[in-house]
């Protein structure tokens, strides 16, 4: 949360704290010397310095001024990683953020065949993909089954700023020891040490990814424009349409072509600028060979990214697909999944800046049970605490905060609480006390402990790149120590960027000194990581890993997916934040990240209520669900409107938990796969070229579109039904439509455009509770979607205790549900077991059954329970839509069922 403290600390107006209070590229000293590099700068492999071995190779480069490390090495499931550092001569060790990885070091896999030839090394790898490095000039390219897919340093501008020793300043060097911003000066003591380098998409035609952005989904052209930065921020009603960085950094980016997608992570956490530029591939590079049939080199579009970091090395993993489904896998291999969250997180979320005392939550609560109005989690923000001391409760408005967790936890609902940071410099707070007495924070350019502003005033920071404090800080949410909470009660991380009032650009100071002796430039981006990852485990140890935590962070970083989810910080009440969010949603998806949202509402501002209503229908389709605002806003609790605005809001956030079973099995099925639940439509119709960038409509999994209405007084919504040879169904209407294709419908107040996709079976709460554990045992409605050819659909469900970690003991259930025609006459419907060490017997059942797309005009149904005796089944048939509703077929999830459909 940015507050209005900080505007008056600024003395500028909202619209300049924005535009005048952080960097340009040309306000930023070592984006400006790599963005003046334009001509090659000349490496090349030194010929004699070659070492091949079993996954790789080592070699040296050189230029004229500078000799560099480089390491090439295969791992396993078609991916590669490049490393480019100083060489043993090097003053000082770089960071490189390794924790982002599930694991330090990769797993590699053995080449199946080196060759060296006097001007290139070859390396094919046991996948049948080719690494080709060539010596002069330096270039490393990646093949795909004989096709160039991608190529580093294609364009010479591998820019390398060793350590040294200070010297005589040159005119080239300026701003290399020391640079100034709004009169606050970077000491730069030991001087710059920035790296950047080109990677070239070749095939294509669009490039995703490198959140966080406000942006456009498809990333635009940079050439004449600012870089895209990333650069871990707190920056208030961010604007729209602009690549100033955010708060959080994912350095991945995801080139997609048809037969051959590619990924690249830039794994670096100090501040980095990327430029974006689409063009052709190069003639002199793409022969033949390497071209598909018929296609000449002009014809081949290519996009090259220009990675700049003002720190650490040049570590990036190439990720070769080929195809969407391996792309997330292989990404998922490196930087983790989601694990299968707490069921209630799936639910909705209130929460404002602040709910003043404990009689104010009581109400909220209740307001919430009076109007039949489903919700799972109220917020506290930082109004709770003792006076901005994190881990505390204010002693007057929150004295008694067990009998709040008890209220809430008696009707199965959950409360958060916010913990940043920062921490209040008090010698009477036991935190600080502690961290100050055990060395565990940041300290400044001269060893003293950093101090900036922030909630509190003056704060200290913790230094969460030392494992003791991380360990220590992880230690604080054990029930003895943050008293007064519950296993009811999960966390919030925010301000995480980390937020400094008072510091350059509204952070951290760059000289600041963390553990091993790096300073804050090379950690920047991996500082709120560290911070909830640790917050993470503590909720886990709490509980002696019994039960699932949830913590949601503003700050993020590769990896970060693995302990947390993110929301898009403080936005704007207008339409036009509610548009930028697919956009933010989709490219957070696709570097990783599933679970994320927007605040509903927008953070700032008052919403009229047709704005309201239409984000809550956008939020109830997207992963993470949560109302918030700012405490000078109209208080927004959905009662306190005309009824109909209610009305539309009570049945989008219904709309929500009746899909809950659809959106639980999708995160477990993440798990498992890496695919993000939030789907941008090239994933799922990689044929299907026009709508590869479309960025505001979206899938949830594989069976349903979303596009909500995000225009102002809207009389129809246009949606874009994608693929080719699909056929798509109105959720409501039942009414089926071919792709690709464009279709309008009237905009009414509760229309949320909705299509089911053939060929997919959706699991559906028949009926609708108040909280996600009074809907856990509830009876399902299945949605079967017949594919255009009328003959088969399938789905899939999982279902467990919805809290615990006794999945991974094998209390759970995966089955999976099959529409097939067996012959003219004949349709059957069967669910099996998918997971046979999955031994959770649930009692859910499935009470009916909805056929869309029919064509088959049934004349009987029965089921069989078991091999021998089947029961007859009442059902009713639609002759004008093709729809056939089975009533009350008497089947359970998660015991095996045929039902046999004759026509």
């Amino acid at each position: 949360m940015w507050r209005l403290l900080v505007v008056c600390l600024l003395l500028g107006t909202l619209e300049a704290v924005d535009r005048q209070n952080f960097k340009t590229c040309d306000q930023s000293g070592f984006c400006k010397r790599h963005r003046a590099v334009t001509s090659p700068t000349g490496y090349e492999v030194v010929q004699d310095s070659i070492n091949i071995n079993d996954t790789g190779l080592y070699a040296l480069l050189k230029n004229k001024d500078t000799t560099l490390k480089l390491t090439i090495v295969t791992l396993q499931d078609s991916t590669v990683r490049v490393l480019i550092d100083e060489n043993e001569a090097a003053l000082r060790k770089r960071y490189q953020p390794l924790e982002a990885l599930v694991e330090r070091e990769p797993k590699q896999q053995k080449v199946k065949k080196t060759k060296e030839e006097a001007s290139v090394t070859k390396i094919l790898t046991t996948d049948g993909n080719r690494v080709v490095l060539q010596h002069k000039p330096f270039r490393v390219d990646f093949y795909v089954k004989d096709k160039i897919v991608s190529s580093i340093n294609a364009k010479e501008t591998l820019h390398f700023e060793v350590f040294k020793k200070k010297v005589l300043l040159t005119d080239r060097e300026k701003g290399f020891w020391e640079e100034t911003w709004k009169d606050i000066k970077d000491t730069k003591p030991h001087g710059s040490s920035s790296v950047g380098v080109d990677i070239a998409f070749v095939g294509a035609k669009h490039v995703f990814g490198i959140p966080e952005h406000a942006e456009s989904y498809s990333l635009r052209d940079t050439k004449a424009y600012e870089p895209y930065r990333l650069y871990n921020l707190d920056v208030f009603e961010y604007e729209t349409n602009s690549p100033m960085a955010l708060y959080g950094s994912i350095p991945y980016l995801v080139g997609v072509h048809q037969k051959r997608s590619v990924g690249a992570l830039w794994l670096n956490a100090a501040e980095t600028w990327v430029d974006i530029e689409p063009t052709t591939a190069d003639k002199g590079r793409l022969t033949k060979e390497v071209l598909d049939a018929d296609t000449k080199p002009r014809q081949v579009p290519q996009h090259n990214a220009r990675f700049y970091s003002e720190s650490g090395l040049i570590d990036i993993f190439i990720t070769l697909g080929p195809q969407p489904n391996d792309i997330f896998r292989q990404l998922a291999a490196l930087t983790g999944v989601t694990p299968l969250p707490p069921a209630f997180a799936l639910g909705y979320h209130q929460s404002r800046w602040n709910y003043k005392d404990q009689k104010d939550v009581k109400e909220v609560h209740e307001g919430f049970v009076k109007n039949d109005i489903p919700l799972d989690v109220l917020w506290l923000d930082i109004e709770h605490t003792d006076t901005k001391a994190y881990f505390t409760f204010d002693k007057d408005n929150f004295a008694k905060p067990e009998e709040m967790i008890k209220d809430l936890s008696e009707q199965n609902r959950k409360l958060i609480t916010i913990v940043d940071p920062h921490i209040k410099k008090d010698s009477k707070y036991y935190i600080y006390k502690e961290a100050k007495k055990n060395k565990y924070l940041v300290k400044d350019a001269k060893d003293a402990i950093y101090e900036g502003n922030c909630w509190p005033g003056d704060s200290t920071y913790i230094d969460f790149l030392n494992p003791n404090a991380r360990k220590w800080w992880s230690d604080q949410f054990a029930f003895d120590k943050y008293k007064g909470t519950s296993k009811d009660v999960h966390i919030w991380n925010d301000m995480n960027e980390p937020s400094v009032f008072n510091g350059p650009e509204i952070t951290m100071h760059k000289d600041a000194k963390h553990h091993g002796g790096f300073e804050h430039r090379d950690v920047h981006n991996v500082y709120g990581f560290h911070q909830h990852s640790s917050t993470f485990e503590g909720l886990k140890a709490r509980s002696n890993n019994e039960v699932r935590p949830f913590v949601l962070s503003r700050s993020f970083f590769a990896g970060s997916q693995r302990t947390a989810a993110v929301w898009t910080g403080d936005n704007k009440a207008d339409w036009a934040h509610l548009k930028q969010s697919i956009p933010m949603l989709l490219s957070l998806s696709t570097a990783g990240l599933p679970f994320v949202g927007a605040d509903v509402g927008g953070f700032f501002g008052n919403p009229d209520e047709e704005l309201l209503v239409r984000w809550y229908q956008a939020g109830a389709f997207q992963p993470f669900f949560r109302g918030h605002s700012h405490q000078d806003t109209k208080r927004r609790e959905p009662w306190l409107f005309a009824s109909n605005t209610t009305d539309a809001i009570r049945n989008a956030i219904k709309t929500r938990y009746a899909f809950i079973p659809y959106w639980y099995t999708l995160f477990y099925e993440h798990a498992k796969t890496g695919k993000p639940v939030m789907r941008p439509f090239w994933m799922e119709f990689i044929e299907d070229e026009p709508s590869w960038d479309e960025d505001r409509q979206w899938m949830v999994g594989n069976g349903l579109l979303v596009k909500p209405v995000l225009e102002e007084k809207a009389k129809e919504l246009s949606i874009y039904l994608p693929g080719k040879r699909q056929v798509w169904y109105d959720w409501e209407t039942h009414k089926a439509r071919p792709s690709p294709g464009a279709v309008q419908i009237p905009a009414e107040l509760n229309t949320i455009g909705l299509y089911h996709r053939g060929g997919t079976i959706i699991p559906k709460l028949s009926e609708v509770k108040l909280t996600t554990k009074e809907n856990h045992e509830q009876p399902i409605t299945l949605y079967i979607a017949v594919n255009q050819k009328g003959d088969f659909a399938n789905g899939t469900i999982y279902l467990d205790d919805g809290e615990s970690y006794s999945y991974e003991k094998g209390d759970y259930a995966y089955w999976g549900f099959t529409f097939k025609r067996e012959h003219d006459y004949l349709h059957t419907i069967t669910n099996k077991n998918l997971d046979k060490n999955g031994k959770f017997d649930s009692d859910v059942y499935i009470d009916k059954i909805v056929i869309r797309g029919a064509k088959f005009y049934p004349r009987n149904a029965h089921i069989f329970l078991d091999d021998f005796s089947p029961e007859d089944l009442d059902f009713e048939f639609n002759r004008e839509n093709f729809v056939m509703e089975i009533a009350n077929p008497g089947a359970f999830v998660t015991r095996e069922f045929r039902i046999d459909l004759h026509s």
